[in-house]
């Protein structure tokens, strides 16, 4: 909920956590009830990484699977996202990722908004072109402009 960056999100996920008294384990050497460390890493990662982020809340009610009153309004808050992530593994390697595509919505709320997309053309080059996609129409942006999209 505190998150500025993607990389912050990652850092604070992956971030070793003690547990409370009312999680004790029995340690099997010394046999007495401790307060473990517990962390969640990546084991083996993804060819692909592709990270969503929880823009819209509900307020509503679920009445037997449907959702009465409220709605979905849109968290407007700025996450800033780098063009390469370093994924921290669970052998204290990193997996590097490179940035290739951004979904925006622009809008107030679930229920209401328009789709569009900043594209990375795959070239041999060493300047990528980035393209933003807004239904039948295509337009090349400088990285620059897709990094500080305030609608990702």
């Amino acid at each position: 909920a505190n998150a500025c960056s993607v990389s912050y999100a990652v850092n604070e996920f992956t971030r070793p956590e003690k547990l409370d008294s009312m999680n004790r384990w029995r340690c099997s050497s010394c046999k007495n009830y401790v307060c473990p460390k517990k962390q969640l890493t990546v084991f083996r990662p993804p060819l692909s990484l592709c990270i969503q982020l929880k823009r819209f809340t509900f307020s509503g009610v679920n009445y037997g699977g449907k959702w009465s009153g409220g709605g979905g309004g849109k968290i407007n808050k700025r996450i800033e996202f780098p063009t390469s992530l370093k994924l921290p593994l669970s052998d204290r390697r990193t997996c590097r990722y490179m940035l290739h595509g951004v979904v925006s919505h622009i809008g107030s709320s679930s229920s209401s908004g328009h789709y569009t997309a900043f594209v990375k053309k795959p070239t041999q080059s060493e300047k990528k072109k980035w393209y933003h996609m807004d239904d039948s129409h295509a337009q090349e942006v400088s990285e620059k402009t897709v990094v500080q999209n305030r609608h990702a």
